[in-house]
C-alpha cells in the first residue's frame, strides 16, 4: 500500500497565518503534514509520495528522505490550476495494491482517549468535502480501478471511524483556533507529545527560560529554545511556539502564539493568533500588522559563526569600496548636478537590525532616457555609494538580500525568518526592477545559500556585470 498526499495549496487562513502550504501550519508545535506522516506509519505504509506546489522547498527542508518517522518519502510536483485527483490518473498502475490519498487540507484527529496503535486497512474507507475528494483509503481492487479510471466511486465506502480517526476540515481561522485549544487542553495526549516535558497537561520543550517569578498555569504547550521574562503569566489554553520571546510583565491566555514571535512588556493578550508581527483575531479572521518591533516582532534567527565572518569581511570591504569610490563619486555627482541629471530619491527601507531607514536610490531611467554620464555612473557602481555608508553604519551587509521597501515589502519582510538586505544583491546587475516574484525568489535563495563563496559571487557579478553593460547599445543615449 501508497501514500500520496497532495502538500500544494494555502487557503486564505494559512495566507493570514505567513505560510505558503497548509502543510506546514504548527498545530501545539509540530506541522500538520507530520501528524499525517506518524498516521502513515500507524498504517504500516512505508511507501509516501508528497505532490509539492507552493512551499516546496520549505516541505522538502522539513520532511527530507522522511526517514526519522521510519518512512521512505519520495516527490512530485503539481503546477498551479491543476486538479490534485488528476495525478493519480497519470500512472494508475503504481496504486493498484493499494492507495492512502489526501487531496484538502485535514487534520487527520483520532477518536477515543488513548493513543492509536497500529490499524490495518482492510477495505475502502472514504472523507468527502463537499464534491472533492478530502481522503481515501483503498484496498479494494474494484473500487481502485474505478476510482483512477475517472469514474464515479463505487458505493460501499465506508467512514474512516473505522480506523479510529476522523479527518477534520479546516476552513478559516477559527477552525483552526478552536483546533490547537481542543488539543492543548488534552487532545495531545493522543499523538507524539508535543514537549521535552509533560506533566499534568503542561507540555514543555527543551532549552526554556522560565524565570522563577514566572506563573504558568496548564494547560498550556511551550516549544523549544523559548524564554519566557520576569513576572510573566503564561496560560491557561496557550501554546507557545519554537523560539519565541515572551518580554517581563505580559500575560497570555487562550492564546496561540507561532514560532517566532517576540512578545513585548506589559502585554495583555487573549483569544489572538499572533505570527510574528501578524496580531490575528480568529473570531472573525482580522489580521493587523504591527510596525512597532516594542510590541510584536518577528524574531531573527540567530547568527551562525560563518555570519559573523561575512559581516567582518564585508564591513572591511565596503570600507575599502567607499574609499576607492569616494573622490570619484564626488566628481562624478557635481557633473550629474551641474547638468541636471541628479536623480537620487529618498526610499524607506527595513534594515538589517529590524529597523526603518532611508536610503538613497538612483533610478535607472528619467523619462526614457539614459545619458552616457548616468551610464558611466551607474557602470562604476557609484550609486552604491550611499548604501554603503549603510553598510558602515551598520543598518545593511555588503552582499545579500535586496532591502525591502516599507510598506511595499512589509508583507514578505514578516515572512522572512532570514533577512540580510544589502548593498550589493542579485538585483544589482539587473536594468529593471525586481516585481514581487523575483524579490521573494532572491530573497528564500539567498537566505538558504548564503556563504562567503555566494557573497563573492554576487559582488563580482554586480561590479563586472555593471561594466559590461557600459558597452551595450542603449536606444535612450542623450548627449
Amino acid at each position: 500500500m501508497k501514500a500520496v498526499l497532495h502538500t500544494s495549496g494555502a487557503p486564505e487562513w494559512v495566507r493570514a497565518l505567513g505560510l505558503e502550504t497548509w502543510a506546514l501550519a504548527p498545530v501545539v508545535g509540530r506541522p500538520l503534514l507530520e501528524y499525517w506522516l506518524e498516521l502513515c506509519d500507524l498504517l504500516r505504509i512505508r511507501d509516501v509520495r508528497l505532490v509539492l506546489g507552493d512551499g516546496a522547498h520549505a516541505v522538502e527542508t522539513y520532511a527530507q528522505d522522511g526517514s526519522r518517522w521510519g518512512l521512505k518519502l519520495t516527490y512530485s510536483f503539481l503546477g498551479p490550476g491543476e486538479d490534485p485527483d488528476r495525478f493519480l490518473h497519470r500512472a494508475p498502475e503504481l496504486w493498484a495494491e493499494g492507495l492512502f490519498y489526501l487531496g484538502t487540507p485535514l487534520f487527520p484527529r483520532r477518536l477515543g482517549t488513548e493513543p492509536l496503535t497500529h490499524a490495518t486497512v482492510t477495505g475502502t474507507y472514504l472523507h468527502m468535502e463537499g464534491s472533492r475528494i478530502g481522503c481515501l483509503a483503498s484496498v479494494q481492487p474494484e473500487f481502485l480501478q474505478t476510482f483512477l479510471a475517472g469514474g464515479e466511486l463505487a458505493l460501499g465506502a465506508q467512514g474512516f471511524g473505522l480506523l479510529g480517526i476522523t479527518p477534520d476540515a479546516i476552513a478559516n481561522l477559527h477552525d483552526y483556533f478552536e483546533l490547537n485549544l481542543r488539543m492543548v487542553r488534552g487532545e495531545c495526549a493522543r499523538y507524539v507529545s508535543p514537549g521535552y516535558f509533560s506533566k499534568d497537561g503542561a507540555h514543555v520543550g527543551y532549552n526554556v527560560i522560565l524565570p522563577p517569578s514566572a506563573h504558568v498555569q496548564s494547560p498550556l504547550v511551550i516549544g523549544n529554545h523559548t524564554r519566557l521574562g520576569a513576572l510573566t503569566v503564561i496560560g491557561p489554553d496557550v501554546v507557545l511556539g519554537e523560539h519565541c520571546i515572551v518580554d517581563r510583565q505580559s500575560e497570555l491566555t487562550r492564546c496561540v502564539i507561532l514560532d517566532g514571535t517576540y512578545i513585548g512588556r506589559n502585554l495583555e493578550i487573549c483569544d489572538k493568533i499572533i505570527a510574528g508581527r501578524r496580531l490575528i483575531d480568529p473570531a472573525d479572521g482580522t489580521v493587523a500588522g504591527i510596525d512597532d518591533p516594542w510590541l510584536l516582532a518577528k524574531v531573527s534567527s540567530s547568527l551562525r559563526a560563518m555570519d559573523v565572518l561575512r559581516a567582518l569581511l564585508g564591513w572591511s570591504l565596503a570600507l575599502l569600496l567607499a574609499l576607492a569610490q569616494l573622490v570619484p563619486f564626488l566628481l562624478l555627482a557635481g557633473l550629474l548636478k551641474l547638468t541636471g541629471q541628479w536623480r537620487f530619491l529618498q526610499a524607506a527601507f527595513h534594515t538589517a537590525r529590524q529597523q526603518k531607514a532611508n536610503l538613497l536610490v538612483f533610478p535607472d531611467t528619467s523619462n526614457g532616457q539614459v545619458s552616457w554620464l548616468a551610464r558611466l555612473f551607474r557602470a562604476l557602481s557609484l550609486d552604491r555609494f550611499p548604501a554603503l555608508l549603510q553598510v558602515l553604519a551598520g543598518r545593511l551587509w555588503l552582499c545579500g538580500q535586496e532591502p525591502l521597501a516599507t510598506p511595499a515589502d512589509d508583507a514578505l519582510r514578516y515572512e522572512l525568518q532570514d533577512y540580510f538586505p544589502a548593498a550589493f544583491s542579485y538585483a544589482t546587475p539587473r536594468t529593471e526592477a525586481s516585481d514581487a516574484v523575483i524579490k521573494r525568489v532572491d530573497a528564500y535563495y539567498y537566505a538558504h545559500h548564503r556563504s562567503l563563496a555566494e557573497n563573492g559571487r554576487i559582488l563580482v557579478r554586480a561590479l563586472l556585470g555593471r561594466l559590461a553593460a557600459l558597452c551595450a547599445p542603449s536606444a535612450g543615449d542623450a548627449a
